[in-house]
């Protein structure tokens, strides 16, 4: 398995202290799961040496994670312009550094490499490939699986194979990813007969709760170290089917990863040029100088917006319009993602979108 896979699977990791915290929350509320992923642009990959020849190859392998991650697309690949610029992937790069995995037996030398999100995103751009931006929607998990005759849930286990090696793969692929909890709450709204049957009513049901829209089923054959069996995508009223042949625990967790990433990738990466409008906004709940700050921060640091402007300030409330790529159902999606900014019920007449700030 791919090492910068492994890197990044202790930041998914959750220890009782923060279940209890999550079971809590769950409790009073149920925002969208979602997450601000971090070093989007950023990956370490194994490397024989330190001379040039193969950091140039280990920097061509580095790009080519970064812009599946950053497009959820390993089709992006295949293009010609970027197979280009794989091969000169330093032109890319901001910094880079050496560092060793200590964890493996020999240890494995490793090349840490920051590209430039700027020349990156330019890059696809260039390709009409469309961004994804680090605010990304959780994805929740339901997979019932056949081992002996017997069918469970599988839950967040660190002594399974194939759900750390799913945890590894959506961690490098900058997608987040979470277990159901399967306390009481959840047995009594949903059993392994549900989502072996893969009932979308009733998976939905069980997952209202935990307020993802994204929600990934399946029902698993296991032999051995082998799998069989189907997944489907639940996402915004559509569900997209994947059926799984003979597949080793990595092999199934890259299944998963192409079929989430493709799927999400497809409603929330922005294209450049595709301009739907110039929405205005109203945020109200803007206190002081430091409120006005990050509102304009917050909405500038979106993908799909180019350019905001303020065009009135009275009280607590400004005014703004955007100018933006894509359309104003992602804006407003993205907006969602943020946590930052609230829907407010009340809309002034004649603006079209209308939010309450929430804080830095």
């Amino acid at each position: 398995m791919n090492k910068a896979v492994a890197l990044g699977y202790p930041r998914y990791l959750l220890n009782l202290a923060a279940i209890v915290s999550v079971a809590m929350l769950l409790m009073v509320t149920t925002p969208a799961l979602a997450a601000k992923v971090a070093d989007l642009y950023q990956v370490s990959v194994p490397v024989t040496s330190q001379n040039q020849k193969a950091r140039d190859e280990a920097l061509g392998r580095a790009l080519s994670e970064i812009i599946v991650k950053v497009t959820g697309r390993k089709e992006a690949l295949a293009l010609p312009e970027i197979e280009s610029a794989l091969r000169e992937a330093q032109k890319f790069v901001q910094s880079f550094s050496y560092d060793r995995d200590s964890s493996q037996s020999p240890s494995q030398l490793e090349l840490k490499a920051r590209f430039d999100p700027r020349a990156v995103n330019q890059l696809l751009r260039d390709n009409d490939q469309a961004i994804w931006d680090a605010n990304r929607p959780d994805t929740l998990v339901w997979i019932a699986v056949e081992k002996n005759r017997k069918r469970t849930i599988e839950k967040d286990n660190p002594d399974s194979e194939w759900t750390n090696a799913l945890k590894f793969t959506m961690s490098e692929r900058s997608l987040p990813v979470t277990f159901p909890l399967l306390d009481f709450e959840d047995e009594t709204t949903i059993s392994t007969i549900d989502v072996w049957g893969l009932f979308a009513d009733r998976i939905k049901q069980a997952s209202s709760r935990y307020g993802s829209e994204s929600i990934l089923a399946g029902r698993l054959r296991q032999t051995g170290d082998r799998y069989n069996g189907r997944l489907i995508l639940l996402f915004k009223n559509h569900k997209v089917d994947a059926e799984i042949t003979d597949l080793s625990p990595e092999e199934l967790s890259i299944a998963v990863a192409n079929l989430v990433g493709t799927t999400l990738s497809e409603h929330y990466g922005v294209k450049s040029g595709l301009i739907d409008a110039s929405p205005k906004l109203v945020v109200e709940n803007v206190q002081s100088t430091k409120d006005y700050a990050g509102v304009v921060q917050y909405l500038s640091d979106l993908t799909a917006v180019r350019d905001v402007t303020v065009t009135r300030i009275k009280g607590s409330r400004i005014e703004l319009e955007l100018k933006i790529d894509g359309t104003v159902d992602q804006l407003k999606d993205f907006i969602g993602l943020g946590r930052k900014l609230q829907p407010s019920e009340e809309l002034p007449s004649g603006l079209a979108l209308n939010y309450f700030w929430q804080g830095n």
